[in-house]
């Protein structure tokens, strides 16, 4: 070895502090940049060889040695993240989904049905007590006009439902678009990555790129990932596979059709099935935005349609045994569903003008009035469910949205950049990029002192 190999040591230590000082510039300037982690430089002593005939005695090691630009993470808390953000995505969801079907049918105001219901309770309550023939042919138009007023409105609630899970099916659509795209960024990136790491270059960048598309495809379908040691990874869905290597798959969404197996549906309805599937293989989401709106379409919808049937179902049967008639009936035939409830009766008749179907005396319209506390009570129970499943899925979607930002906070705390702790490091830095810049002018004096001894 060199006597003055200290000037090889000094050397070593500029270009590592020098680097040092380079990824904190780095860090700093990126202190914004969402998603991007914090590096660090990892360095150990070099060591000499200390056995065999090469071994050195007495020597120093020979400076320091630049292992790598490390990328600073947790792999626990990015997952745990990654999921925790899924879920809060997955009850904003199912959130933003019982708000609507709230507002579609939770009959708030004057104009809801239950103020329907009220008015025509009172119409016919009204036919039933007039005893005398003044008055009654407008009391029983009123029925009509009212009855008729609450068939619209169910008809209106039926039609909102209807419109809210196309709606649904148009999101979900969007959803899976976004998924498959951020797939195939994915594998774009684990392509780079793969090739950058070959060469031995930091992909530090990359990888945060990618877990930004790998939060994304987590937040829509609460996605897993498996690290592999080239540095790729694989993506599932369910358990279907959307991203494995350099390679992805694409998401599509379809509604079959139960009666033909291999068919699906052109024009569904709720009630409907709307399934996502990878290359033939069930992908059904475990978390995120499109679970959410897929359990909005296929359950949620679907259980307040058939409460809304049963509902229009319950209001024609009673009152159609009361008066003996079809006085409410369904479209075109069949059993009478929110759907196609429709007012069939014509006309209402008191006791001294009974004539033909379709008519009613004073004795009818009591047996309605004797029915209609148990119709009205029927949907307030509907109204009063609907609002409580409402505000549990707000009050669930809070919840997970500060679970979330918790969840989020300690995965930044890891890899996020901290600039009062660069501004100490960049010190550090600097301190050793001086003090090995001083060794080496040392070094170099004595060196000009040994020559000017020999001439």
């Amino acid at each position: 070895m060199s006597t003055f190999s200290g000037i090889n040591t000094a050397r070593r230590g500029l270009s590592a502090a020098q680097l040092g000082m380079d990824v904190t510039g780095q860090n700093v300037a990126n202190a914004n940049t969402d998603g991007y982690s914090r590096q660090r430089v990892e360095q150990s002593a070099s060591v000499l060889s200390q056995s065999g005939p090469n071994a050195l005695k007495n020597t120093p090691g020979d400076g320091v040695v630049v292992t790598s630009i490390s990328r600073v993470s947790d792999a626990l808390a990015t997952a745990t993240a990654r999921q925790d953000s899924a879920a809060a995505m997955e009850q904003a969801a199912a959130s933003n989904v019982w708000g609507t079907i709230e507002s579609a049918i939770g009959d708030t105001g004057a104009t809801g049905l239950s103020q329907a219901l009220q008015d025509l309770g009172s119409a016919w309550n009204t036919l039933a007590n007039n005893n005398g023939t003044t008055g009654q042919d407008g009391n029983r138009q009123l029925v009509l006009t009212r009855s008729q007023a609450v068939v619209s409105t169910i008809g209106s609630m039926n039609g909102q439902l209807e419109a809210q899970y196309d709606q649904l099916g148009l999101q979900a659509q969007a959803q899976a678009t976004q998924a498959n795209t951020a797939a195939a960024n994915i594998a774009k990136l684990n392509t780079s990555i793969r090739e950058t790491l070959s060469t031995g270059a930091s992909a530090n960048e990359l990888m945060d790129q990618r877990d930004q598309y790998l939060n994304q495809l987590s937040d829509l379908t609460g996605s897993r990932v498996v690290n592999r040691d080239n540095g790729t990874v694989d993506v599932f869905v369910g358990n279907a596979t959307i991203v494995t290597g350099d390679y992805s798959y694409t998401m599509t969404l379809s509604v079959p059709d139960p009666s033909n197996p291999g068919q699906t549906i052109g024009n569904p309805r709720i009630g409907d099935q709307v399934v996502a599937s990878i290359n033939g293989q069930d992908a059904a989401p475990v978390a995120g935005s499109l679970k959410g709106t897929l359990d909005g379409a296929n359950k949620t919808l679907a259980d307040q349609k058939s409460k809304l049937d049963d509902f229009a179902a319950t209001l024609a049967d009673k009152v159609n045994t009361a008066t003996g008639t079809s006085f409410f009936a369904a479209a075109g035939g069949g059993t009478v569903d929110s759907g196609n409830i429709t007012l069939a009766a014509t006309s209402v008749q008191d006791s001294t003008n009974a004539t033909g179907d379709g008519s009613t005396d004073r004795a009818f319209a009591k047996e309605v009035v004797k029915q209609f506390g148990a119709v009205k009570q029927n949907w307030l129970t509907n109204v009063t469910n609907l609002a409580s499943s409402a505000q549990s899925a707000s009050n669930r979607a809070d919840l997970a949205s500060q679970v979330s930002l918790k969840s989020a906070s300690v995965r930044d705390s890891v890899s996020g950049v901290n600039l009062d702790e660069e501004m100490t490091n960049l010190v550090a830095y600097q301190h050793a990029y001086s003090a090995a810049a001083k060794v080496l002018t040392t070094m170099d004096e004595a060196l000009d002192t040994l020559m000017n001894m020999v001439r």
